[in-house]
């Protein structure tokens, strides 16, 4: 098998914003030449699949300026500089649903999308929930919803859920409830 690796030639900052950040990479191809590569840095994020007693799973609806669209999705964010991954998604969870989780735990991890992004999504399955008093940040606008897992497999089959952290999520819950993971 050819090597498939690319080696950095050069990298240009673009832009530097709050949140993200936009930078063009010149590399070296495994041929011998070059190519450019546009990368938005991002510092990850805490996805939790929040599962209740009764098998429901807890998301937001939100509306989301990128896509014009409200959409559900479970509940996510950035950590804190510093804040373990499990902190940030109890702390996520709490704010933006009112939960807090006795049990808190990383499943899995993936890129959300690669080819043009460095953003890491950490999932984490929270059980054993109570429900207190949502505190969302001041610019964040959310409804809960409880939905039963096998509902919301349903909606993933139908295209109702549009959010591919929440897809994977659903996907989560599932082989949680069937004792797979």
């Amino acid at each position: 098998m050819k090597e498939l690796k690319e080696k950095q030639v050069k990298s240009e900052r673009l832009y530097k914003g709050t949140l993200l950040g936009l930078r063009r990479d010149t590399v070296e191809l495994p041929n011998g030449k070059q190519s450019t590569r546009e990368v938005v840095e991002h510092p990850g994020a805490v996805a939790v699949i929040a599962i209740t007693q009764d098998k429901e799973m807890v998301f937001v609806r939100q509306f989301r300026q990128p896509t014009g669209e409200v959409l559900l999705e479970v509940p996510a964010g950035v950590p804190l500089t510093g804040e373990k991954g499990e902190d940030a998604a109890r702390r996520e969870l709490a704010e933006e649903t009112g939960y807090n989780a006795k049990i808190v735990r990383k499943i899995w991890e993936g890129y959300a999308s690669p080819g043009y992004s460095d953003e890491l999504i950490k999932f984490y399955l929270a059980l054993e929930m109570n429900l207190m008093q949502t505190k969302p940040d001041e610019d964040e606008f959310v409804e809960v919803e409880l939905i039963d897992v096998e509902a919301c497999l349903e909606l993933l089959k139908t295209g109702k859920i549009r959010d591919n952290k929440t897809m994977i999520g659903v996907m989560i819950a599932e082989l949680f409830l069937k004792g797979e993971i």
